[in-house]
């Protein structure tokens, strides 16, 4: 197979090593590798050559960045998660398998039809993967934090998560789902296209990244004490005791919220420079529209609403054998 491989390694700690390596094994797997670092500035154009197979070597902001640029190309993204949640590979029942083990499977794994989402507001466009949402998460991931290590970085942002849950008030929200209000106090709205979200946080039981409807966590004061469980049993490696509500549908629209917002994993608006998905992608923010993203207050103004939606192109990604469902 003819292999493209981007990577996003962080310098230090080994990293031309790890490319060695990874270049190394997809080479004893038999296939063609051409490798490119995600901060390229001809990266477009690498992506554009023919390949069988895009792997990309980084956390979840790199994936989703590549992603973008890959949407509505048939082409798969094999993910070769080394990020921090890795919630995109988790959805694709790679997170447990060794790298040696996906690489060797790729020409066996079956492809993944994912959808994007796309978020519309007074700053512009955004496209995400794993979801958008307003209140607690975004609150919880302005916690700084300086860890190197994926376990105490992932640690740190779930006590994050759990202090905030401690601590934050439910706010107004105004809101639409298909046109219907769902208007109400909430501690968090999170409207998700995969299961998981934030510090690998499996919100939603059964989502389907690709059926064309978001699923819609709306966490109101009741839902509290399920919420400070389910974070709990997170904690043990155990499934939830009860499940949060979600209602499944196709646009959400905010005409206002006084709480702060996210995409994907990181606090929407971004400050200080431009950053695609939480990573640096050639210096820019890209959205799946392939137009830079605006800056601007993340909150409605003067009325505008904020539109979360699916676009009509999704990405194809390669998934571990038996897991089309795990999203």
């Amino acid at each position: 197979m003819r292999v493209t491989l981007i990577y996003n390694l962080v310098a230090g700690d080994g990293a031309q090593e790890r490319l060695r390596a990874l270049t190394e094994l997809a080479r004893r797997a038999g296939h063609d590798v051409r490798a490119r670092s995600a901060h390229d500035e001809r990266l477009a154009e690498f992506l554009a050559e023919p390949a069988d197979v895009v792997a990309v070597a980084g956390g979840d902001g790199t994936i989703a960045a590549i992603a973008q640029l890959m949407q509505g190309r048939d082409t798969p993204i094999a993910p070769l998660p080394i990020g921090t949640a890795n919630n995109i590979a988790t959805a694709l029942g790679l997170a447990d398998l060794s790298f040696e083990e996906q690489i060797f499977g790729w020409e066996r794994a079956r492809p993944v039809r994912f959808d994007v989402g796309m978020a519309r507001g007074p700053w512009g466009s955004r496209a995400f993967i794993e979801g958008f949402g307003v209140g607690l998460l975004s609150h919880a991931m302005k916690a700084p934090h300086r860890h190197k290590e994926p376990d105490a970085s992932m640690a740190h942002a779930r006590l994050a998560l759990r202090e905030a849950l401690e601590r934050l008030p439910a706010v107004e929200l105004e809101a639409s789902l298909d046109g219907r209000d769902c208007s109400g106090r909430y501690i968090a709205v999170e409207a998700m296209n995969i299961g998981w979200i934030g510090p690998n946080l499996k919100l939603v039981a059964r989502a389907d990244p690709g059926d064309q409807h978001l699923d819609v966590v709306l966490v109101s004061e009741a839902q509290r004490d399920v919420l400070r469980e389910g974070l709990a049993a997170e904690e043990n490696g155990d499934a939830w005791p009860r499940e949060l509500p979600a209602v499944r549908g196709r646009r959400l629209e905010i005409r206002h919220s006084e709480s702060g917002m996210h995409i994907d994993g990181e606090v929407w608006p971004a400050d200080g420079c431009e950053r695609a998905n939480g990573e640096h992608i050639n210096g820019k923010r890209t959205n799946g529209t392939g137009r830079n993203s605006e800056r601007g207050n993340g909150h409605a103004q003067n009325g505008e609403p904020i539109e979360i939606g699916l676009d009509r192109e999704g990405v194809c990604f390669l998934a571990a054998d038996g897991n089309r469902r795990a999203a």
